[in-house]
């Protein structure tokens, strides 16, 4: 005699299903199986180690999927040194914690530690290589940037001064900007009036092709005037 398979209404087994993944996911999200037990970091300085190991430490025993991976990433973001941060992790105790720093290419002159980033952010630095170029601005610096308006035009003045530490390593090289924006780079005791940053390339081009043939030219003359690329104009020293 055969015997009749039990029947569960159509209704019943999605609702089985339902309930499966719900206690998996519950077991998931709490069960300490899943718990941080290695961070593999990427790009962190070493002068930042103590602090994000910190935030680091706060995520022992907590299971995977109860760590929100972007409140790590403002944590370890709230350094002005951290331009970017990328936490992930997985079910099986492992997480990666990916760290991007800003870079300096100028420090500014009024205020220590203050630098310019070469994307052209000012940011309060943790270190600062020796050899940057110094920036001046208009009556010292971050609080007048407002009133610069059009005329900051920070990415410029970054690589103005990538040019200036690539090409003159071993002289002092200054980038101040007035109150008009008029951009100027003094090379040693050379002075070059760069005026706006615009067609700047075509600027220093200007300038690189008159210092091959003339290499003294800069301490020949009080400034030598590249507003305007396509006519140089120079200042003689005083008393000459």
């Amino acid at each position: 005699m055969r015997t009749k398979r039990k029947k569960f209404p159509l209704g019943l087994v999605p609702t089985l299903w339902i309930l499966l993944i719900l206690n998996v996911s519950a077991g998931l999200m709490f069960s300490q199986i899943t718990s941080i037990v290695r961070v593999r970091t990427v790009g962190v300085k070493a002068f930042d180690r103590d602090r994000i190991q910190l935030i680091l430490n706060g995520l022992k025993d907590t299971p995977c999927f109860r760590i929100d991976s972007r409140v790590v990433e403002t944590a370890v973001m709230n350094s002005p040194d951290v331009d970017k941060a990328e936490f992930t992790r997985n079910v099986f105790g492992n997480a990666l914690l990916t760290v991007r720093y800003r870079v300096p290419v100028a420090k500014l002159e009024s205020v220590d530690e203050e630098a310019l980033s070469i994307d052209g952010v000012l940011f309060r630095a943790s270190e600062l290589p020796l050899d940057l170029p110094t920036l001046r601005l208009p009556r010292g610096g971050p609080p007048t940037l407002v009133g610069l308006a059009g005329n900051w035009q920070p990415q410029s003045l970054a690589a103005l001064s990538v040019y200036a530490r690539q090409h003159y390593p071993k002289i002092e090289s200054k980038i101040s900007v007035d109150a008009r924006g008029v951009v100027c780079l003094n090379i040693g005791s050379g002075r070059v009036i760069l005026g706006s940053c615009d067609d700047l390339d075509v600027k220093l081009k200007t300038l690189e092709s008159r210092l091959q043939r003339n290499p003294q030219e800069l301490d020949q003359v009080q400034e030598l005037n590249l507003t305007s690329p396509t006519v140089p104009a120079t200042v003689p020293k005083k008393g000459e």
